[in-house]
């Protein structure tokens, strides 16, 4: 009972959130240069910014299309009913000391739903962080399915943050949400170090969130 109506708080929240909140979003070319690829995308930012992100999704792309992964545990339900109201599929993934999401039967149903047309949502520092730190999970299935992963980074002053370790932010209504899109990135299939660019990830996400922010007083 507690998991659906967390489920439904955040659903309604993001409603709020979607209605009345002004979003001013920058690098909108990528979502262009994304369609002329023909490739699965995967699109990523630090788990705290999950409500902009799905405010920005509902603006800009459509939500149905896109696929979740979501913890295989309690929080994982009310999440999945946070994604059902959103029209968003979620796939319940045990990430406990996995941090390649499941490489065995996960990644292959994850390849077939990409591959037949789906995009997916990841945070490379969730369930639980540490915050702002990428995990290996986010580049391993993007080389595997050969998705390109666009970047991003929001920012809302007018928001209430919750006291975890991603201080998740709740934008309050009629708001300014920044976002900030950033280059689009594939990863080379023979790539056999992924470190590298999990490490460059990282140092995008934070530059695209300080952009944001930047942004958010300049205009």
């Amino acid at each position: 009972m507690i998991n659906k109506i967390s489920g439904a708080f955040l659903y309604l929240f993001s409603v709020l959130v979607y209605r009345t909140c002004r979003f001013t979003i920058h690098g909108l070319d990528q979502i262009k240069v994304y369609q002329d690829l023909d490739v699965p995308l995967i699109i990523t930012s630090w788990h705290g910014m999950t409500m902009m992100v799905a405010g920005f999704l509902r603006k800009v792309l459509d939500i149905s299309k896109f696929s979740v992964i979501v913890p295989d545990d309690y929080r994982g339900d009310a999440l999945t009913i946070f994604a059902d109201h959103l029209g968003v599929e979620s796939i319940k993934v045990n990430l406990s000391g996995d941090s390649t999401f499941g490489a065995g039967r996960k990644i292959v149903s994850l390849v077939r739903k990409m591959t037949a047309g789906k995009s997916f949502l990841i945070h490379p520092d969730g369930p639980e962080g540490p915050a702002y730190k990428v995990k290996p999970g986010l580049s391993f299935i993007a080389q595997k399915t050969g998705a390109a992963i666009l970047p991003l980074g929001c920012y809302c002053r007018n928001a209430y943050h919750i006291n975890r370790w991603d201080r998740y932010t709740l934008p309050l209504p009629f708001s300014k949400v920044q976002v900030q899109l950033g280059n689009l990135i594939t990863i080379p299939e023979d790539q056999k170090d992924l470190e590298p660019i999990n490490n460059e990830i990282e140092v995008i996400l934070n530059h695209l969130t300080i952009q944001a922010s930047a942004k958010y007083y300049q205009e």
